[in-house]
C-alpha cells in the first residue's frame, strides 16, 4: 500500500475503495458511504471531528491494530493542502523508501497464547454453555449410584453365596436384578456426556461464528487465515469429541478410585499407612506433570496454526511457485513447519508415558502392601463377606 500508492502512484488520482481505515489520513477527501449511500464526504480531520458514524469507525479498528505509521509522515504536510505521497522522492524517482515495520507496528501479528496455570476457568466457561451444569451433574450422580450398585452386588454375592437360607435362584436374582440397575444408570451416564458435548460445541460453535462474521477487516489483515482455520478445524475438534470423553474418564477414574480406596481402607486399613502418602506423592506428581504438559499443547497449537497457514498460502499461490521454479524451498519450509509441529507433540507423549510410569510403580506398591498385610494377619480376621 505504501510503495505503490505513496510511491509509484505519487503523480496520479487514486480512487480507493478499501475498509481499512488505517490509510485513510493519506488522502485528501474520503467518501463515508452506508447502505449503498454516501453519507459525508470531507478530509479525515473533518469526518473524524464532526461525522460520529466515522469516528466509532476508527475507534473499532484502534482496538484491533494501531494506527499506520503513514499518518505521521502525511499530518505535518497537510497544511500546506498536499498529501506525502506527491511530496516525498528519492533521488527523484516516485517511489518512497521502504523501511522495516516495527514489532508494534506491523501488520500480522504473532499469535499469542496462555502461559502458567489457567485454574479452572476454561472448564467453568465449558460448563455454562448451554445447561452444561445439568448434563455434568446428571453425569456425576449416574456414576456415583452405577458404584454404589456394583460395591451392593459384590457385597450381596460376597454374604450370602455360603448362606443356607439364602437359595440359589434368590442369590442370583438379586444379583442380576442390581446389575441391570447399575447398567440403566452407566447409560445414563454416558447419554449425560454424549448430550453434555454435543450441546456445548453448538454453542461454543454459534459463538465463534458470531465471532468471525462479526469481526472487522483489520482483524482478517492481521490474522493469517491459517491461524482462522486452526481454530475452527484442530481447536473444535478436540472441544467436539475430546472434552466431553476426558471429562467422563477423569470423572469415572476419581470416583472409582475414591471408591476403592474406601473400601479397601474398611476391609483393611492399615493399608492407609502407604494410601495416604501415595496420595500426596500422586497430587506433586500431577501438578509437575501438567506444569509441563499444558505448555507442551499450547506450543502445538500454536506451531499447528503456521503449519496451517504454510500450506494453503502454498495452495493458493502454487502457479506462481510452479512459474518461479520455487517447489524445493517450499517442500523444505513445510517439512521444517511439520517437525516443529511433532516436535511438542512427542515431548507430550512422552510426559505421558513417564507420569503411567510412576502411577503404575506406586498402585503395584500399595497392592504389594496390602497383600502383605492380609498375608502377616492372623487367620480368621477376615471373613469373604467382610
Amino acid at each position: 500500500m505504501q510503495e505503490y500508492v505513496m510511491g509509484a502512484l505519487s503523480d496520479k488520482t487514486v480512487l480507493l475503495v478499501t475498509h481499512q481505515v488505517d490509510f485513510l489520513p493519506v488522502f485528501d477527501s474520503i467518501l463515508l458511504m452506508s447502505d449503498g449511500e454516501v453519507i459525508r464526504s470531507a478530509p479525515y480531520r473533518d469526518l473524524f471531528a464532526d461525522c460520529q458514524e466515522f469516528k466509532d469507525l476508527v475507534n473499532a479498528h484502534k482496538d484491533t491494530i494501531e494506527i499506520s505509521d503513514v499518518d505521521n509522515n502525511v499530518a505535518p504536510h497537510r497544511a500546506n493542502g498536499t498529501s506525502t505521497k506527491e511530496k516525498h522522492h528519492i533521488n527523484g524517482s516516485g517511489y518512497t523508501k521502504s523501511e522495516k515495520p516495527s514489532p508494534a507496528h506491523q501488520l500480522i501479528k504473532e499469535e499469542e497464547r496462555e502461559t502458567g496455570d489457567t485454574g479452572l476457568k476454561p472448564y467453568m466457561i465449558y460448563l455454562r454453555q448451554n445447561r452444561g451444569f445439568m448434563y455434568a451433574s446428571l453425569c456425576v450422580i449416574s456414576h456415583m449410584i452405577f458404584i454404589v450398585g456394583q460395591i451392593a452386588q459384590n457385597s450381596w454375592m460376597a454374604a450370602n453365596v455360603q448362606d443356607p437360607r439364602v437359595s440359589t435362584l434368590r442369590l442370583i436374582t438379586v444379583y442380576i436384578v442390581i446389575g441391570l440397575c447399575t447398567v440403566l444408570f452407566l447409560l445414563s451416564r454416558c447419554l449425560s456426556v454424549v448430550v453434555l458435548g454435543v450441546q456445548t460445541s453448538r454453542s461454543l460453535f454459534s459463538q465463534l461464528l458470531d465471532s468471525l462474521f462479526r469481526a472487522p477487516m483489520s482483524f482478517y489483515d492481521s490474522t493469517p487465515l491459517g491461524r482462522v482455520l486452526s481454530r475452527v478445524s484442530s481447536d473444535l475438534s478436540t472441544v467436539d469429541l475430546d472434552v466431553p470423553f476426558a471429562f467422563m474418564f477423569s470423572l469415572s477414574a476419581s470416583l472409582n478410585g475414591y471408591s476403592n480406596l474406601g473400601v479397601l481402607a474398611v476391609v483393611t486399613w492399615q493399608v492407609l499407612f502407604v494410601s495416604v502418602p501415595m496420595i500426596v506423592l500422586s497430587v506433586r506428581l500431577q501438578r509437575y506433570y501438567l506444569a509441563s504438559a499444558k505448555e507442551l499443547m499450547r506450543i502445538n497449537g500454536t506451531t499447528k496454526s503456521a503449519l496451517a497457514n504454510h500450506l494453503g498460502e502454498s495452495i493458493s499461490g502454487a502457479i506462481t511457485i510452479r512459474a518461479f521454479e520455487e517447489e524445493d524451498r517450499f517442500f523444505d519450509k513445510n517439512s521444517d513447519l511439520v517437525d516443529k509441529n511433532a516436535i511438542p507433540y512427542f515431548y507430550n507423549f512422552a510426559a505421558t508415558e513417564w507420569l503411567i510410569q510412576r502411577l503404575e510403580i506406586m498402585s503395584a506398591a500399595v497392592l504389594s502392601f496390602s497383600a502383605f498385610l492380609i498375608v502377616l494377619l492372623p487367620p480368621g480376621t477376615f471373613s469373604p463377606g467382610e
